[in-house]
């Protein structure tokens, strides 16, 4: 079942009391996530200098579609959806809850079907503020490494595969990410920050 269409089951049942697939109701839940989501999900764990250009990077460089909706609920417009990740980061502090949920609010979506929308597009969001962040300092010396929770994803694990527990320097880091786009995912994402769809890697600096 497509996410659309998980979306739409949700809409039109209740899963407590209707025969629905076992992820609709947990991503709807959130609970069993709490302790499960990587280091984008909260404001609190980010570094200070992905806080410092996040919002920036949703003002200048917003480039996310936003969710979609069943056929008979208008669009969502990507310049309301822009100005609800703005209001959403400037807020600080920041989770990937509050945002799920804002975002059902405000957009009248199913829970689940925002909690993964959020999922994904704050993890582009905050890896284009990582990125960003790196750039505007030095990077020659510097090693990366493509940091989050175990691959679930062959293009995720190929990347890991390649890179030495030391690192590598950022541009190489880059250019894995791409590659293992061109192997490994067959419609991959328009944006360069994000390998597939879904995904919750990032780059990251080894300390």
């Amino acid at each position: 079942m497509t996410p659309l269409a998980l979306h739409v089951a949700a809409r039109l049942h209740d899963a407590d009391h209707v025969d629905v697939p076992d992820h609709v109701d947990q991503k709807g839940r959130f609970g069993k996530y709490e302790n499960q989501q990587p280091d984008f999900a909260r404001s609190k764990d980010v570094p200070d200098f992905v806080q410092d250009t996040i919002v920036t990077v949703a003002r200048r460089e917003f480039a996310l579609d936003p969710p979609s909706t069943p056929g008979d609920q208008e669009a969502i417009r990507q310049s309301d959806y822009r100005e609800f990740w703005i209001d959403e980061l400037d807020d600080e502090p920041w989770d990937i809850y509050s945002i799920s949920e804002a975002m059902a609010a405000r957009f009248d979506i199913n829970p689940g079907w925002a909690f993964k929308t959020a999922r994904q597009h704050l993890n582009q969001l905050v890896l284009q503020a990582r990125m960003r962040g790196y750039r505007q300092e030095r990077l020659a010396g510097r090693r990366f490494r493509w940091s989050g929770p175990e691959a679930d994803h062959p293009a995720c694990q190929w990347i890991r595969d390649q890179i030495p527990e030391k690192g590598l320097p950022y541009h190489e880091v880059v250019e894995l990410m791409q590659e293992a786009k061109r192997r490994f995912v067959e419609d991959p994402p328009a944006s360069a920050h994000v390998v597939h769809d879904w995904c919750r890697h990032h780059l990251a600096e080894v300390q």
